[in-house]
């Protein structure tokens, strides 16, 4: 009888250990993953930042409009993913005003397909925010700026 209690207990035993083992190499692959992910969006972030920094330069130079820089760096600033981000539509209102007012704006094909006259009304929209706007985009472009060159 003793021999089967140390035989059932040496088996459970080794049960034990291979489950662990088991266990601690999923842990490591779950741990593994993780680090992977977290580098893809490091990359994914870095290279956001990067546009969002040299668009918001071309801004301020005045050598992007308004309208096209708040666009594009609106939807830039949706897609970072950083611990630390501020909430765009308090922070850079202007860039959102600016945002809001093109965003269903037509481009590219859609704008050749549309009336002249109504490509000429949107288009005086457009100019008129960029105008009205313009202090405020202005300065939320050298807060964006700031913002990412302190977070470096």
């Amino acid at each position: 009888m003793t021999f089967n209690w140390i035989l059932a207990t040496l088996a459970a035993v080794l049960i034990i250990a291979g489950l662990s083992f088991y266990l601690g190499r999923l842990l490591w692959l779950i741990q593994q993953q993780k680090l992977k992910q977290q580098q893809v969006v490091d990359a994914k972030n870095a290279d956001l930042t990067q546009s969002i920094v040299l668009i918001a330069k071309a801004m301020r130079e005045e050598q992007c409009e308004l309208s096209e820089g708040a666009l594009r760096i609106w939807v830039l600033l949706d897609h970072l993913q950083l611990p630390n981000k501020p909430n765009a539509v308090q922070t850079y209102p202007g860039l959102f005003k600016m945002y809001d007012v093109v965003k269903d704006m037509p481009t590219h094909q859609a704008r050749k397909e549309r009336d002249k006259k109504e490509i000429r009304h949107l288009d005086h929209l457009r100019e008129q925010a960029e105008i009205d706007l313009k202090a405020e985009i202005v300065a939320d472009v050298h807060k964006l700026l700031e913002f990412f060159q302190n977070s470096k």
